[in-house]
């Protein structure tokens, strides 16, 4: 098992991990977990015991801590980027979904809305496409699936506070 500390990469640094290397990997991680937004080019990943990363410690600079093994890597290559794939595919077809029966309701109001008998009827009053599709569950869906990525990583957090 190996423990690595995530920082940001300065933008004057031109260390950037190897494609295909484990600190990239690491990086998308972390990415992942911290929902960071950016790219993973954005991150570093340090091993734990090295003296940048006592340095990154003694500086606030570390962002997480993540912990990974060959099998759990292998989780990650081969399991999680696919899942996520589906995740976000699922995603946008509710998108697309969501909008599409938000088009239909408001059609549906317009037909009620030029009716002299039911003018006064407006269907997206009782009807919420928001509330039907959050019956889905592709929030909790995502939350538990960062959990279980959380835990299988042994991912922590750091809090910066502001001095």
């Amino acid at each position: 098992m190996t423990t690595y500390l995530i920082t940001h990469r300065r933008e004057d640094s031109q260390l950037i991990h190897k494609e295909g290397s484990v600190e990239e990997a690491v990086c998308q991680i972390a990415m992942q977990l911290l929902m960071f937004r950016g790219t993973s080019d954005n991150l570093m990943a340090i091993k734990s015991d090295s003296q940048l990363a006592t340095f990154s410690l003694l500086k606030d600079d570390v962002l997480c801590s993540l912990e990974v093994t060959k099998k759990t890597m292998e989780t990650w290559r081969n399991d999680v980027v696919s899942i996520q794939y589906a995740i976000n595919d699922f995603q946008s077809v509710l998108n697309s979904a969501e909008s599409m029966l938000n088009r239909a309701l408001d059609d549906l109001d317009s037909a009620f809305e030029s009716s002299d008998s039911f003018g006064e009827f407006i269907p997206s009053n009782d009807i919420s496409v928001c509330a039907f599709l959050d019956e889905l569950g592709i929030s909790d869906l995502e939350m538990t699936f960062r959990r279980a990525l959380g835990e299988m990583y042994n991912f922590k957090s750091f809090s910066h506070q502001a001095a």
